[in-house]
């Protein structure tokens, strides 16, 4: 798993569950469950916590961001490197072995960038929806 996928996940959760410990705690205020003074305390740091999850949360999805460029900026690279490949196997300055192995080696650098892409754009989204 890529760093970047289990600090969000991380953060995420954290995130949630703090949501929910906030919702829990409005509604033992609600039904009188709780004093005022209590309730004070206890919101107010989970107001803080859930406050430095969500800018942890935007300082990870701008690094996110600047790995999209990356990876954008890669896809193209590596896509060019098999086409000099093909070309350089057409005009046989390589063997039919050798270009087997580097077109393997290549195209599983390319599905991996783009498989890494995809899950960094979902990821993201489900942030920023």
């Amino acid at each position: 798993m890529s760093s970047w996928k289990e600090s969000f996940e991380i953060v995420s959760q954290e995130l949630a569950l703090a949501k929910k410990k906030k919702q829990a705690l409005d509604q033992l205020l609600a039904n009188k469950r709780m004093s005022q003074p209590t309730y004070y305390h206890l919101e107010k740091a989970l107001t803080a916590s859930i406050g430095d999850l969500e800018a942890h949360q935007r300082s990870l999805a701008h690094k996110m961001d600047s790995r999209i460029d990356e990876l954008e900026e890669q896809i193209p690279l590596l896509e060019w490197v098999l086409a000099d490949l093909e070309i350089r196997r057409v005009g046989e300055e390589i063997g039919e072995e050798i270009y087997a192995r580097r077109k393997d080696s290549v195209m599983q650098g390319l599905e991996a960038t783009k498989t890494e892409l995809d899950e960094i754009r979902t990821s993201l989204a489900r942030i920023r929806s």
